[in-house]
């Protein structure tokens, strides 16, 4: 595996874009048609975000749920050949990030909830460019070599990644004064987390954010890199969050739901963004 990441790093550094993105596209589609069982959650999922669809509409989104993975795999194994203005110019409102995030944290730190929507890992780059000191909490990778080259691309535009396990506490005991923790949650593993209103159906979200925000007083910001018709993307960034409750385990529970609520929402607007490929609702309720 680490071979092959290896190899499609260093083809994405030669190859154009547009040969690229049409091999991104039959890799999508073999994806789409040889792997059933994520077929078949992807369709499970869209049966949740749009009841009411027809099967052919159904079909359709998610065909381009397998596409959109495609399109993302390729940008970023490009990324750590492109350049800060090369990235900048594959979002529409890079430029605008920094007025954009200081109207939602209206000057009291700030952590960034992401989810597996869009594009994070394009978006933790987008965040460094713009100057933050990115924290993000992620799942390490089995294999040595492709581990490091995730985290090359991060390092490079100054995304600092904190193994999964360790993360929490390790930010707990030390978030610098000038980081911006950016955590994925909207995936949490065993069934274990906490259970949210997700669809109008159950689902376990974690709980590390917030957590993270309730000890270090930080306002949590919903953020999604967005891709948009023209293939660039868009930066959301959704409504602060700051329950005032009276304890941690209140504000846990109210916190997450907010977070569940605003995603949903982006969701709703696009499912073939939304790049879980399993049954995402199964067993939580």
């Amino acid at each position: 595996m680490g071979f092959l990441y290896h190899i499609a790093f260093r083809l994405a550094r030669v190859v154009p874009l547009g040969i690229a993105s049409a091999i991104g596209w039959i890799f999508a589609v073999a994806h789409f048609t040889l792997h059933r069982s994520e077929r078949r959650g992807v369709f499970a999922n869209l049966a949740v975000i749009r009841p009411d669809a027809q099967r052919r509409e159904r079909s359709g989104l998610a065909f381009e749920t397998f596409i959109q993975a495609g399109r993302n795999m390729v940008d970023f194994f490009r990324l750590p050949s492109l350049t800060g203005s090369q990235v900048r110019r594959m979002i529409d409102n890079a430029a605008d990030v920094r007025t954009l995030l200081d109207a939602r944290v209206r000057g009291v730190p700030a952590c960034i909830m992401a989810a597996h929507y869009g594009s994070w890992e394009l978006a933790g780059a987008v965040l460094g460019d713009a100057g933050y000191q990115v924290h993000a909490i992620a799942l390490p990778h089995r294999d040595r070599l492709v581990e490091k080259l995730y985290a090359d691309t991060r390092n490079r535009f100054g995304v600092v990644a904190h193994d999964m396990r360790l993360g929490l506490r390790d930010l707990l005991r030390h978030l610098p004064a000038e980081g911006i923790p950016a955590i994925v949650s909207d995936r949490s593993f065993g069934n274990v987390g906490e259970s949210v209103l997700f669809f109008g159906r159950r689902v376990y979200f974690p709980r590390g954010a917030a957590v993270l925000a309730y000890r270090k007083h930080l306002v949590g910001i919903p953020g999604f890199l967005v891709r948009q018709s023209d293939g660039r993307f868009h930066l959301v960034f959704g409504e602060a969050i700051s329950p005032a409750a009276a304890d941690e385990r209140s504000f846990v529970s109210e916190f997450v739901q907010e977070f569940a609520r605003q995603y949903e929402a982006v969701v709703g607007a696009d499912p073939t963004q939304f790049l879980n490929f399993y049954n995402y609702w199964q067993g939580a309720e």
